[in-house]
């Protein structure tokens, strides 16, 4: 019985065939000089097979050279169908059939090669074996265990025995020991006994784990204009905890998103040989001051023009400012927020104060508001506390305006699922929030306020997107009248009811319209992209604003739109028509809105 034997170790983990090229230096017999050499090449084998080999075979690959010639073509023809049976093994075929014909004169020449795989070897036997700390371990949060990680060996017994698959089964495995506890686990045997005759296959892996790992001390490298507070705040590698590759890249992200720093680099230092091996966090820091203007349209708001400043280091706190102004057609907005670093609690810590003035649909509003914020959690599942101050001051087209003011404390959290954050094709996203203030506490009236939105993504095929949208929102007051109209809700424009203006639905008041206790959306849009970045939606949504749940009159608008998957996120234009005012919209939106 044939036996094939083969034997791979670390260092030839990635080893490749080589392909020889004919050599068009050596020196040959003078021959006919062709004006245009061709030939054709002719494989019949079953699909998969017969595409791999027309991508591999040198008689293939050189079949338009410009220098090809005839002496060359019957070279490659002779070795054609050992290089076949060589390229068949790779896919798990050890005694195939191969046939070659060389039809026609020179000049029209026809390479026909028939191939017949046969049976291919399948694995029959996997043993695999460790050394180290590993041996007896048992699953534990974020690590497999040496039973789990033999379960999840990815080439099992009556898999086909391919060389790729092969490889990467090893590297997984390797992979999967050295990520956590183990960053010093390497490969010390590993064997692939092939038995062509009867179409098996026995593997052997041996992997050596080393001693258990855990993180030493943080050394911070490049800070200049920052403390490393502001470092430490970021939750660097806790001293003494099991060494974890994701928690550097967890902590090389969060360094990234602060801010603070447009360059991070996070590496344990394996080379000392210790066992709590410190962690080296490289940072290239970013400025401390930004300042930016633009200018842009928004079917909702119209021209708007804003003005954006950051510090980074304000008062010299290492505390983030971030204001900005803008200025809109219908609506003014001028705020400031300073964000604290995370303290070693995981709690970011804001305040900040804001003005808005807005004019939309005969309500006049100018809201002056303080804030004081603790957030907490990952982008994942991030929560929140707020306590604010609203001091309004409303005019209404036809009626009395207002002055209510309010101190409401808001707990709220966003939970966060997506492919991907910038243009997610399959996830969810979803916010909820609860808050209310009590009358006379700087509140003229006692108020509850709940409200709920998400995002789900679908994916339909390769092309094809199903988004589904929603939003309630309820306050419970015995009298509206002194509860700030920032805190009702209205409806209508482009992240809301689509083919109807921006907070065009709510509640008719005088010759304006203003905002209800209730509010129900919901839409649901199905995108396909015949290119890899253009395509076309189809959407319908219905929703609106009363002061009864029971008197919701749901409003209808439905259109069709156009998308485009930006860079820096999706663009869409939509054209919408809504069924209670028989007029068409235009709707803009640029990136993802939450």
């Amino acid at each position: 019985m044939g036996m094939a034997s083969v034997s791979f170790a670390q260092e030839n983990e990635n080893a490749e065939s080589v392909v020889q090229v004919p050599d068009k230096s050596e020196k040959e017999q003078p021959e006919k000089k062709l004006e245009k050499f061709t030939y054709k090449v002719q494989v019949d084998a079953p699909p998969k097979i017969s595409q791999m080999l027309q991508e591999n075979l040198k008689v293939c690959k050189w079949q338009h050279d410009a220098e090809m010639n005839d002496r060359q073509l019957r070279r490659m023809y002779r070795a054609a169908p050992a290089e076949v049976r060589e390229l068949m093994e790779t896919e798990g075929y050890y005694s195939p059939e191969v046939k070659t014909e060389l039809l026609g004169e020179e000049g029209d020449r026809t390479v026909v090669i028939k191939v017949d795989p046969g049976k291919p070897v399948k694995v029959t036997d996997v043993r695999i074996t460790f050394t180290g700390d590993v041996v007896g371990t048992k699953k534990k949060k974020g690590f497999a265990g040496e039973e789990g990680l033999k379960k999840g060996w990815k080439m099992p017994v009556g898999t086909v025995f391919r060389m790729e698959d092969w490889e990467t089964a090893k590297l997984s495995l390797f992979k999967e020991l050295s990520k956590v506890r183990y960053p010093r686990a390497s490969i010390k045997h590993t064997q692939a006994v092939v038995d062509p005759e009867n179409h098996s296959a026995q593997l052997e892996v041996e992997m050596d784990s080393g001693k258990e790992v855990r993180f030493g001390e943080t050394i911070i490298i490049g800070l200049r204009r920052y403390s490393e507070r502001v470092v430490q705040g970021l939750h660097p590698p806790k001293e003494g905890s099991v060494y974890d590759e994701d928690v550097l890249h967890r902590f090389q992200s969060r360094l990234l998103d602060s801010g603070y720093f447009n360059g991070a680099d996070v590496v344990a230092d394996l080379e000392t040989g210790r066992d709590d091996i410190p962690v080296i966090v490289k940072v290239h820091e970013n400025y401390q001051k930004h300042a930016s203007v633009g200018i842009g349209y928004s079917t909702d708001t119209r021209e708007r023009l804003s003005l954006s400043y950051e510090n980074f280091n304000f008062i010299r706190q290492d505390w983030h400012l971030k204001s900005s102004a803008v200025v809109q057609d219908r609506q003014q907005t001028a705020k400031a927020d300073v964000f604290l670093p995370e303290n070693e609690d995981g709690f970011r810590d804001s305040f900040g104060v804001a003005y808005d003035r807005s004019d939309f649909r005969g309500l006049d509003t100018r809201t002056i508001g303080l804030n004081v914020r603790r957030a907490w959690g990952s982008p994942a599942f991030e929560q929140y506390v707020m306590l604010e101050y609203l001091n309004e001051h409303d005019r209404i087209e036809g009626a009395h305006g207002e002055r209510p003011e309010a101190l409401p404390v808001t707990y709220g959290f966003i939970k966060r699922h997506l492919d991907n954050r910038i243009a997610p094709r399959k996830g969810y996203q979803f916010e909820a929030q609860v808050g209310g203030a009590v009358e006379g506490m700087v509140t003229d009236e006692s108020f509850v306020r709940g409200y709920l939105k998400g995002r789900f993504y679908l994916p339909v095929g390769q092309r094809g997107d199903i988004i589904v949208r929603g939003e309630a929102g309820a306050v419970f007051a015995d009298d509206k009248k002194g509860v700030p109209a920032t805190v009702m809700f209205r409806a209508g424009g482009d992240q809301s009811v689509r083919g109807y203006s921006y907070d065009s639905l709510g509640i008719r008041r005088g010759d304006a319209v203003v905002g209800g206790r209730y509010l129900a959306v919901g839409s649901l849009e199905y995108q396909h992209y015949f290119w890899d970045t253009w395509g076309l939606a189809v959407f319908v949504d219905a929703g609106n604003v009363a002061d009864k749940w029971s008197d919701i009159d749901y409003a209808v608008g439905y259109g069709v739109g156009v998308r485009w998957r930006s860079p820096a996120g999706p663009v869409g234009v939509d054209l919408a028509y809504g069924e209670k005012t028989g007029n068409f919209h235009l709707h803009f939106s640029f990136g993802l809105t939450f």
